[in-house]
């Protein structure tokens, strides 16, 4: 009988197979009998530790998650605090100190003109303000973006505070910057304190402190707002 050549092509693919699979059946009965019994329980030990261990850090990576979070608003609050003034600061910065003139007054000489008035002790702070000032302190007290200051016949308020001469301003910030932009030639304290003899003292320091500001913050109209995308 005579094979066609598609029937012989098949039967000798089909031998083929047959082969593989012996042989990779001979190799898998080889590579078990040859795979001691005791290795297995020991393998079962690793993966299980494996196991563990991924678990383990996987929960160490939530907890340090969760730190990180609590840390951010931590440190948040505090920069939040910082910038109402409600704890106090400390840093490198300006000491002024500011007073009435000494100058013995002759009689056609008007004695307004030579003390310390609210608005040139404002406009100092405000001076500092705008050189870069982080933190004011005026005798002792925070000034913060609610501060204002007034006068009561001779005498000068931050708020409702009584101050009394001497004024010592405190300001934290970059020393250079701030003193450079006081003394410029042509500006506020050369026009608005020296040339009425008031004494005005301007010390750098490596090392200030202001307080925290004491007073109350209430808002009665104001209210949070949706943020604009």
């Amino acid at each position: 009988m005579k094979y066609r050549s598609w029937q012989l092509g098949i039967g000798i693919i089909a031998m083929i197979l047959s082969m593989l699979v012996v042989m990779q059946l001979k190799t898998g009965l080889k590579m078990s009998n040859n795979l001691p019994t005791r290795q297995i329980p020991e393998l079962a030990k690793i993966y299980k530790n494996q196991e563990l261990q991924i678990k383990k850090l996987e929960q160490e990576n939530i907890y340090l998650r969760q730190q990180l979070n609590v840390y951010d608003r931590d440190r948040e609050i505090i920069r939040l605090k910082m910038a109402a003034g409600l704890i106090p600061l400390t840093g490198k910065g300006l000491k002024i100190i500011l007073s009435d003139s000494e100058h013995k007054l002759k009689d056609y000489e008007d004695p307004s003109f030579y003390v310390v008035h609210y608005d040139q002790l404002g406009l100092l702070v405000n001076e500092l303000w705008a050189a870069g000032a982080e933190a004011i302190a005026v005798n002792g007290r925070r000034i913060v973006h609610t501060s204002g200051f007034s006068c009561a016949g001779t005498t000068i308020l931050i708020d409702t505070k009584r101050l009394a001469p001497p004024y010592e301003i405190k300001a934290i910030g970059d020393p250079d910057n701030l003193k450079n932009a006081l003394m410029m030639p042509g500006g506020f304290v050369e026009q608005q304190i020296l040339a009425f003899n008031l004494k005005f003292v301007v010390e750098k320091m490596d090392k200030i402190t202001v307080p925290a500001y004491k007073g109350s913050i209430s808002f009665d109209y104001a209210q949070p707002a949706e943020e604009e995308e």
